[in-house]
């Protein structure tokens, strides 16, 4: 792990605590003792949940080196990861340096979460072992990781990360194109904005905003995205015509949304089937969902009891 920082030292604690020797990377004593303050909090905190025990913590710690020395861990991992400034230059001269150093199966990977392969790792000369995997705050919590190649990034590469991703409780997501902002900030920036814009136009108050949204489609999305809400709400049930006319209202307008698009869209989803369940299993997987819900009622809203 090259960075130590807000992400970098999340990352490289989630690969220690799965069982992997990991090198933790940057440039100063004084980042890396901040970093070590932050993986005992960050150990101290899954003990007291218990989600690990005292011993696998010290295990973790015993897997974890922290150095300066840049070409000690281009050396010695098969796998490594940059998480430093968001600059393309910076980054640039890290993956090139990492290029000439590092053992020639080894992959290199960016935390990036807004910028592209194209625009700091072309000169690299292992173009087939360079992808992204970006990570959600805090990263050894949240379990989604993006995974996105560059135009020479081969398949078993991205096959390799997303396999040990999954090898350390990680939830590999794979962007089939190459995108600023990568898939999901691209759909968070937009609620956001949304949220931003409604706010500036009075519709409702900041406060209001964050709790209706945490209250309603967020107290969902632990179970299911926007794909399976569709499946599971039996809306692809609707008589095609009202289906489509729906739509219509919610896309047609929408400038990101091409006319091409919109058929597309429209052809998918007006055509009775779900995304992601069969028909069959429908009531068995809505009563598996509201009994996950009833669970998350009951911890966060219902908390008297049932008299």
């Amino acid at each position: 792990m090259v960075g130590a920082g807000t992400m970098g030292f999340g990352i490289a604690l989630n690969f220690a605590l799965w069982g992997y020797p990991t090198y933790l990377n940057d440039l100063s004593d004084e980042i890396l003792d901040k970093s070590r303050q932050n993986i005992e909090s960050a150990l101290t905190l899954f003990i007291e949940e218990k989600l690990i025990t005292a011993k696998r913590a010290q295990e973790a710690r015993e897997r974890l080196t922290l150095t300066r020395d840049l070409a000690r861990v281009a050396k010695e991992s098969d796998f490594i990861t940059e998480a430093i400034t968001e600059s393309i230059e910076a980054k640039r001269k890290l993956f090139n340096e990492l290029d000439r150093l590092c053992p020639p199966h080894t992959i290199l990977t960016s935390n990036t979460s807004y910028l592209t392969l194209s625009e700091f790792a072309d000169e690299v000369k292992r173009q087939d072992k360079v992808v992204i995997t970006h990570y959600f705050v805090p990263a050894h919590i949240v379990p989604g990781v993006e995974v996105m190649g560059g135009r020479g990034t081969s398949e078993e590469t991205i096959s390799l990360t997303c396999a040990l991703l999954q090898k350390v409780r990680k939830v590999p997501v794979k962007v089939l194109k190459e995108l600023p902002g990568c898939l999901l900030n691209r759909l968070q920036n937009a609620v956001r904005k949304e949220a931003y814009r409604l706010w500036a136009e009075g519709v409702a108050s900041e406060d209001d905003i964050d709790r209706g949204i945490r209250a309603s489609f967020g107290f969902r999305m632990p179970h299911e995205g926007p794909m399976m809400h569709y499946d599971t709400s039996g809306v692809w049930r609707w008589d095609r015509k009202v289906l489509e006319g729906v739509l219509t209202r919610q896309l047609k307008d929408d400038p990101a949304i091409t006319p091409a698009m919109f058929e597309k869209i429209k052809n998918r989803l007006a055509g009775g089937k779900p995304w992601l369940i069969k028909p069959e299993d429908f009531e068995r997987i809505r009563e598996e969902l509201d009994r996950e819900y009833i669970r998350c009622l009951k911890r966060w809203y219902w908390k008297e009891s049932a008299d």
